[in-house]
């Protein structure tokens, strides 16, 4: 036993030298165990009180143990804060983990009583460094050192340790030794608060191990409420054990729950001084708090060097974000707000109103908002909607602003702005009965004198009616066409932005296009990213509209690029631009990029509130499906995608997206045999854009597939000739290519090229390729005889030829009619061609000529080949 100058003993307990013992269901913890302490000559374990740092080293210890590599372990009581009793303390715990040779040239040193002794220090390190001597020492509760004597002379040790010897040290906070010449020498290896947070994992094993049932969510939810902080999790284990609801218990888990309350006035409150006390509850409202926000709270202009004691003493209070922000642990800010609401009723209250004018004045309106709730003060969270949701929702943060106002008093929805607020919020986040609710409430806002609100007013109303409901209604009802600008730039972008896509479904394209690029202009110069993706999105879709086809891909790509920069792949707001991708790669013949970008539209799909678009995205996901596909499945898709226009939404998407899907739509049905389905299609258009050019061409695509030609020319005619509404380009291409074939078959070779060429006139330049690819059976052989007379054109067709597809796909070339249809349905039976004319009461030749030119438009040769054909295409 270490003796001083007069003979005197240290008296040190054995409890202190011991290795404390493990925890019942303790969890080993490989991430901080394996290759982690000890992997410096020293290590340093620093975080608050009840973070498991003891537990852990305790657990390293044990395993170290079992390697039989000696540990001297020394737990720190105030009293060992003196030079003897600290070095005679010290010396006491290496002798137990050292041989009796080394022990006893430890028992013969002499500690200093009040000084430093280099050569002290100098002999302890001397005599570690034999063979015998312990391979590891810890000094738990280091925190407690604080005379600098002690920490002087451990600095001597540490800066030099013995080789062979690890040093570990456990403290609550820093202790004050050399720690920045440790690390500057790579003789520090440093586990932190963060590092013993416990993940999910960790503390589903903790509350396996302890025998408490929770689900992964409630798990989830009780590591998040107390930032993996171990003993929080511990107590609430073991309130969990008599609790018969896990999930509301964890749910209602704070800072004020008794257990929790006792711990951190015990370990945390209690050991603070008064001043520190008091700073703490003056400013524990808010979850992010600033230097200047504190000081302001408090009154204290030392309000920074108070936040940076709390934060070097570990007292779950850390720097948050740079050095002027700090965050207090949520369990301690539950607690303190508790505390401050016992002394005085109304103190949260005044504090977050404080907070919310603080917030709003340094342009952090979101957190301004969420504290104005808290207040109680209608009047202050109405001005900050007033004057800042509209802004908010425009920088991606409506869902926020919605949930504010949803847990807002009932009041609120008396202010027309807030109301107005509140819906734009709703139709942002996908949730349009509520925004219902809200536009019903909001019965003044449309008044003249008041153009902002009018404004955003409007412009709800057409967004609500582009979610599903009548678009012109909307128009007209809120005169949106008519608004002028209102000098307000939040306002005249959310009016453009929306007011161009409804202009596109009454075909005014122009206006729509400068609406949208005034729309961009602001959202690029404000950085509103999620309105500069809406823009770039609708703006291909205007490009899509005009049938313009680079441009539509350019938008669609500079959309999709920008949204990838910021890991928006999945957006919502990017469902648009991947279906406008995908219907250019169709309609340029890029097979591979439609069917990429129409699987990449439908993951964005989820939470899409726009009628237009996800009817666009779903029909172009089964068009890519039969494109790729054969047999039942081609049927299968045709299926779906005659079922998505059949349904009675589809009628409020704009006359450009029918037109595109119309022929695409007639060419699927005739393509697996649907007669049915394809005059469907073809009257529901007559019905939805009545004398129109698409109406006519589709009913067209019918006729001449019931073989009734001159009836198909006739409805062409005024297509051909420009006498009917023409909403698309490409349709007047289809209606060209339809009739070149049939005029070539009738002997009116000059009316087929001049056809043919009025459709590579437009084509060529946009290199569209797939009306020509849908006609192909017809249109080849026009194309090979006419070779080198198309001028300008006849690179795309020489193009063309070149990847001519090598089968058909029996939709506009030679389909079947439907009663060669009934014929191949019979095909597969075991019945002989006469059993089949009997049964079908025709002629033995009536039934050999529909076989016939059954084989001949499949290009098989016999009975057998037909049947594989045909379920190849999906005809049977």
């Amino acid at each position: 036993m270490p003796r001083d100058e007069g003979g005197s003993r240290a008296l040190v307990t054995p409890t202190r030298l011991r290795v404390p013992r493990l925890a019942a269901g303790l969890v080993r913890r490989e991430r901080l165990l394996d290759g982690q302490l000890g992997s410096r000559p020293v290590t340093l374990v620093c975080a608050p009180a009840g973070s498991g740092k003891t537990m852990l080293v305790a657990a390293w210890a044990a395993e170290a143990t079992v390697r039989e590599e000696p540990i001297a372990w020394l737990s720190l009581v105030d009293g060992d804060d003196r030079p003897f009793e600290f070095w005679s303390s010290l010396i006491e715990a290496l002798r137990t983990a050292s041989t009796p040779d080394v022990a006893a040239a430890l028992d013969e040193l002499s500690p200093p009583r009040d000084t430093v002794e280099p050569g002290f220090v100098a002999a302890v390190a001397a005599i570690l460094s034999q063979e015998g001597g312990p391979r590891w020492l810890v000094l738990d509760d280091a925190q407690r050192l604080t005379d600098p004597a002690v920490l002087t002379g451990l600095d001597l040790l540490l800066a030099d340790p013995p080789p062979g010897l690890g040093v570990v040290l456990v403290a609550r906070w820093d202790p004050p030794v050399s720690l920045h010449r440790l690390r500057l020498a790579g003789l520090l290896h440093e586990v932190r608060a963060a590092d013993l947070a416990f993940t999910e994992p960790e503390a589903a094993e903790l509350f396996s191990a302890i025998r408490v049932a929770l689900s992964g969510a409630d798990v989830a939810r009780l590591v998040a409420r107390t930032e993996g902080w171990a003993a929080g999790l511990r107590l609430a284990a073991v309130s969990l054990s008599d609790t018969a609801d896990p999930t509301a218990f964890v749910a209602a888990f704070e800072g004020d729950q008794r257990a929790v309350a006792d711990y951190l006035f015990a370990e945390i409150v209690q050991h603070l001084p008064a001043d520190l006390h008091r700073f703490l509850l003056d400013t524990c409202i808010p979850e992010q708090l600033s230097v200047e926000l504190a000081a302001e709270l408090s009154g204290r202009s030392d309000a920074g060097a108070l936040l940076d004691r709390l934060c070097r003493a570990n007292a779950l209070v850390v720097q948050s974000g740079d050095m002027t922000w700090y965050r207090y642990h949520s369990l301690l800010r539950t607690y303190l707000e508790s505390t401050l609401r016992r002394q005085d009723v109304l103190a949260p209250g005044r504090q977050h109103a404080a907070v919310a004018h603080w917030f709003e004045a340094h342009e952090h309106p979101a957190a301004g908002l969420e504290h104005a709730l808290h207040s109680g003060d209608e009047e202050l969270l109405a001005g900050i909607v007033r004057r800042r949701g509209l802004r908010l929702i425009l920088t991606g943060q409506a869902a926020m602003v919605r949930d504010t106002l949803a847990a807002a008093p009932e009041t609120l929805l008396q202010d027309d702005t807030v109301a107005v607020v509140a819906a734009l919020a709703c139709l942002d986040t996908g949730d349009p009965t509520a925004a219902d609710r809200w536009l019903a409430a909001a019965g003044h806002a449309a008044c003249p004198d008041r153009p902002r609100t009018r404004g955003m007013w409007a412009s709800a109303v057409i967004q609500r009616a582009l979610v599903g409901g009548d678009v012109s209604a909307a128009l007209e009802a809120t005169g949106i066409l008519g608004l002028p600008a209102t000098g307000d730039g939040d306002v005249d972008l959310m009016v453009w932005a929306y007011r161009g896509p409804a202009r596109m479904r009454s075909g005014d394209y122009t206006g729509a296009v400068d609406d949208l690029r005034r729309a961009l202009s602001i959202a690029r110069a404000e950085h509103y990213d999620p309105f500069v993706l809406w823009s770039l999105s609708q703006l291909s879709g205007m490009a899509g509209s005009m049938c313009d086809l680079p441009d539509t891909l350019a938008w669609a790509e500079e959309a999709i690029t920008f949204a990838t920069r910021r890991g928006w792949v999945e957006s919502p707001r990017l469902a648009y631009a991947y279906l406008l991708a995908a219907w250019t790669a169709f309609l340029t013949g890029d097979v591979d990029g439609q069917a990429r970008y129409a699987r990449l539209g439908m993951r964005a799909l989820d939470g899409v509130n726009n009628v237009e678009v996800e009817v666009g995205v779903r029909a172009m996901h089964e068009l890519a499906l039969f494109e790729a596909a054969s047999g039942p499945e081609r049927r299968r898709a045709a299926g779906a995608f005659h079922a998505i226009w059949q349904d009675p939404v589809a009628d409020q998407v704009s006359p450009a997206l029918s037109g595109h899907a119309g022929p695409q739509e007639v060419r699927m049905a005739l393509a697996v045999g649907e007669f049915r389905w394809a005059t469907e299609a073809a009257t529901r258009l007559e019905e939805r854009l009545p004398g129109s050019s698409e109406a006519a061409t589709l009913r067209a695509q019918v006729m001449r597939a019931r073989g009734r030609t001159t009836d198909a020319l006739r409805l062409l005619a005024p297509v051909l000739r420009g006498r009917t509404t023409t909403h698309l380009a490409t349709t007047t291409v289809i209606a060209h290519l339809l009739a070149a074939p049939l005029e070539a078959a009738a002997g009116n070779d000059g009316r087929a090229f001049e056809s043919l060429c009025a459709a590579l006139e437009w084509a060529a330049p946009q290199n569209c390729r797939r009306p020509f690819l849908d006609a192909w059976a017809g249109i080849e052989p026009l194309l090979v005889l006419h070779q080198g007379r198309f001028g300008l054109a006849e690179a795309f067709v020489t193009d063309l030829l070149a990847a001519r597809p090598r089968t058909t796909t029996m939709t506009d070339a030679h389909p079947l009619s439907p009663r060669e249809l009934e014929l191949l349905g019979d095909l597969p039976s075991m019945l002989s061609v006469k059993e089949i004319a009997d049964a079908r009461g025709v002629s033995i030749n009536t039934a050999k000529t529909h076989l016939g030119a059954i084989y001949r438009k499949l290009g098989v040769g016999g009975r057998n080949e037909a049947v594989r054909e045909a379920r190849r295409r999906g005809l049977l």
